[in-house]
């Protein structure tokens, strides 16, 4: 084996030779390859959208798109407002100017709903009467009486339109779910045709279902999401004033939101990044030359990464931000390791041909495997379930083989071109700076007392273990703001005055056309969303379930002297397809949103408060166990929705670092085997890796900080990044030990030549992750808190946990194994 390393580094060598000869080739290869790929950079997107970390063909996530497909979009904006008098005249006139404006100047709008518009049904000398609310604006206080005794009374608004005590009142505004195209099909929408054979006639109770409302295509984007919710604020920000004041909440916000904290963080943090790397640098090499090529590589690989996300249509998330970072982190090392070599080499020789050679054939081989290390970390998130996770694996791999690329091509033909600086540009060379002093000191004392090292990292292990018991699963995206931030300020006030600020939608599919106007299938409608709303675990709450049943029973009422009694579901299977005409008669299109244009599906939708997503698996199971009870006979009973969805992306966060960090461990064990050639050596090498990442979690568990979408990232990262280290220790102690056959003098002198280097990429690495420490959202905190941490173990670990171990294993040996 020791031929082949041999073999490797010759070759890396004639590289070099290579490279020294044609430079200018090197050079405009990669400015070439650069070019193209940064090129596409203007087209990245970036999707902060819930759907966004599923897969598309996640069946949930399709069933989700179906119902948007049928019924349109369930995210809402609500804009809660709570003045002094809901039913003032004046604030019932800003009211209506408010949404009169919002309707009109709104881009991508299905509909705005207030009590300037809501459906009033009532009866009228036995005519039923369908009209807006405020239709005939109440001209005197008696008018303004009756107007909120209507209000109050009906049960349909409250929780929706007005709060339970009547202080608050909401507008809620509902984007198209496509981008120009009905919902609808002309031959399926909703008129006289569809109630040919009412009657209760067995041809139209029999029938199956054999057509479908077409798929629109085109679904709004994440653009047009952004014009939309930004052209409601603006409105909103007009508006507001102390006698109106305003509370934005809603889906769409939140993603509006995201995004903006996106553009606004992933900037700020690479120049961040960018800048105390520059210092490093500076400190390190003393020279511009060692600060401006450094640099420009990891920038160079970051273009190249977001370029190749372009052209693959993969679009930034609030996972895939991290990525900048990360390659200006890892791929930094890679060109301070040449440098250092080259700059040492250089300084005892003066032959800068001898030098690029001498560098690329010492440490080239030794960057090739810290790279496939690094990404055999990364890639260990490609087979994850959650797609912004399986993104990063991909491109952060790419993103780290195009950093080793541009580092062992690009860098040393710039070096070729540049003149030798006669300037001392790497740091002293006697051992007596105080980095050489303090490394030194840590591997002497391992090697000096190899158990108390060992026994005192068993200790911390344990200790660690401890911690992670109290470790927790979270996907709560309104948790991830601060507390003063708006959108988290706004949906805690409509949970607690409206009970309710996001929705499970649940689909009852009867297989049969006009299925849906059965007596009997409407009482259970009836009867599943009492049940719904008197479910509590006293946490989470239900303000609304509605369906089309609630509906009728309006109907029915108003067309029975608006008598109380009449508040309930006619038994009589005529009769419901005649009040069901009437209403459609009267020009409403209100049934369009709670039943497919055959009359077979029915939607529910229930309104229930925001919460961690885990909190909803119980709900979900116990309202999904009631539909089965009371739609047994249905074809199909699908329970989807936001809340569906965000479930869903727990349930895969935790099966994604399952996964993981399981392919991470085995992935990068058999390179550690397949690198050093000795598979005792290279399952010994990989405790000081696993340790800080056990650290790491517990550190977690004990900050109560939850693994959510961005800290389940923290364990596959920092495995691939802690084993650049040992790779450089391991590679040098061989080297040195074969020849003084000495392990104190070996790892001295691994410690005095790869020790820099592995101290700065540390530096590098914990700065580029410590910098998230700056973020607003706590997500983005929390990973760089304990991923920054997490390096810094993991070099403490290959300080002194290392060398013990080597001590251990070498101490009766004379020759290298």
């Amino acid at each position: 084996m020791k031929k082949i390393i041999a073999q490797i580094e010759a070759r890396f060598e004639k590289l070099g030779f290579f490279i020294y000869a044609q430079p200018w080739r090197v050079i405009l290869a990669a400015l070439v390859l650069f070019g193209v790929l940064a090129s596409q950079v203007p087209q990245i997107v970036i999707d902060t959208s819930n759907e966004a970390f599923l897969e598309p063909d996640d069946p949930i996530l399709t069933q989700y798109d179906s119902f948007r497909d049928q019924f349109g979009r369930d995210e809402v904006v609500v804009v809660a407002i709570q003045p002094k008098d809901v039913f003032e005249r004046q604030f019932l006139e800003r009211l209506k100017a408010f949404h009169d404006d919002l309707e009109s100047e709104v881009p991508y709008l299905d509909e705005v709903i207030s009590l300037v518009n809501v459906t009033s049904i009532k009866g009228e000398e036995e005519e039923l009467l369908v009209e807006e609310l405020l239709e005939d604006w109440p001209e005197d206080e008696e008018g303004i009486a009756v107007l909120k005794k209507d209000v109050l009374s009906n049960k349909f608004y409250k929780n929706l339109l007005i709060s339970e005590d009547g202080t608050f009142t909401t507008v809620i505004i509902r984007s198209n779910a496509f981008t120009g195209e009905d919902t609808l099909t002309e031959d399926s929408e909703f008129g006289e045709d569809m109630f040919e054979d009412e009657g209760g006639s067995d041809s139209a109770e029999n029938s199956e279902v054999t057509t479908l409302d077409e798929t629109p295509e085109g679904r709004i984007t994440e653009q047009q999401n952004t014009e939309f919710t930004t052209a409601i604020e603006s409105i909103v920000r007009r508006y507001t004033t102390p006698d109106f004041p305003t509370n934005v909440a809603g889906s769409p916000v939140m993603t509006g939101v995201l995004k903006d904290e996106m553009m606004s963080n992933i900037p700020r943090f690479t120049l961040m990044a960018l800048g105390l790397i520059g210092i490093l640098l500076l400190l390190l090499f003393r020279t511009p030359v060692g600060v401006f090529l450094p640099l420009l590589t990891v920038i160079m690989s970051l273009i190249s990464a977001i370029g190749l996300m372009a052209v693959s249509g993969t679009p930034f998330t609030v996972v895939t931000q991290i990525l900048p970072s990360l390659l200006l982190a890892v791929g930094v090392g890679y060109s301070v390791h040449l440098l250092t070599i080259y700059y040492h080499h250089l300084q005892r020789n003066g032959d800068k041909e001898k030098a690029i050679v001498f560098a690329l054939g010492h440490s080239g081989l030794a960057i090739l495997m810290t790279s496939l290390t690094t990404a055999g970390g990364l890639i260990s998130f490609l087979p994850a379930p959650l797609a912004p996770v399986s993104a990063l694996g991909l491109f952060g791999a790419i993103g780290v083989l195009l950093a080793v690329f541009y580092t062992l091509f690009f860098v040393p033909a710039v070096l070729a071109v540049l003149p030798v600086s006669k300037k001392r540009v790497s740091p002293n060379d006697d051992g007596s700076s105080l980095a050489d002093s303090i490394l030194g000191g840590f591997g002497m004392f391992a090697v000096n007392r190899p158990w108390t090292v060992v026994f005192g990292s068993i200790l911390l292990g344990l200790v660690a273990v401890g911690g992670t018991t109290q470790l927790r699963f979270s996907h709560d995206v309104i948790s991830w703001f601060p507390e003063d931030n708006s959108i988290r300020r706004a949906t805690e006030v409509i949970d607690k005055n409206l009970k309710g600020a996001t929705s499970i939608e649940i689909i009852i599919d009867t297989g049969k056309i006009n299925g849906v106007k059965d007596p009997d299938f409407m009482q259970r409608l009836d009867d599943f969303n009492r049940f719904a709303e008197r479910w509590s675990d006293g946490k989470l709450l239900v303000g609304k379930s509605t369906s089309i049943a609630d509906t009728l029973k309006q109907i029915h009422q108003a067309l029975n002297e608006n008598q109380e009694e009449f508040y309930v579901v006619p038994e009589d299977r005529d009769l419901i397809g005649q009040e069901l005409i009437l209403f459609e008669n009267s020009g409403s299109d209100d049934l369009e949103n709670v039943v497919d244009s055959q009359f077979s599906q029915a939607r529910i939708t229930v309104k229930t408060s925001w919460a961690d997503a885990g909190s909803y698996t119980e709900m979900i199971r116990q309202l999904e166990e009631k539909a089965n009870e009371l739609f047994g006979d249905a074809k199909e009973i699908i329970v989807t929705g936001l809340v569906p969805l965000l479930t869903r992306t727990i349930d895969l966060v935790m099966l994604s670092m399952v996964i993981s960090y399981s392919a991470a461990a085995v992935i990068i064990t058999l390179m550690m085997i397949l690198l050093l050639t000795d598979w005792r050596l290279g399952l010994w090498s990989m405790i000081p890796n696993f340790l800080p990442i056990l650290m790491g979690l517990g550190v977690m568990g004990a900050l109560d900080l939850p693994l959510d979408m961005a800290s389940m990232l923290v364990g596959s990262i920092a495995l691939g990044l802690a084993v650049d280290d040992t790779v450089h220790f391991l590679h040098n102690f061989r080297r040195y030990f074969h020849d003084s056959r000495n392990v104190s003098e070996a790892v001295s002198n691994t410690l005095h030549t790869a020790g820099r280097a592995m101290l700065f990429t540390t530096i590098a690495l914990s700065i580029g992750f410590f910098v998230y420490t700056q973020a607003t959202l706590k997500n983005l905190y929390s990973f760089g808190l304990i991923t920054g941490f997490t390096i810094i173990m993991a070099l403490l670990a290959d300080l002194l946990l290392a060398p013990a171990m080597m001590t251990l294993i070498y101490r009766n040996k004379t020759t290298d194994n």
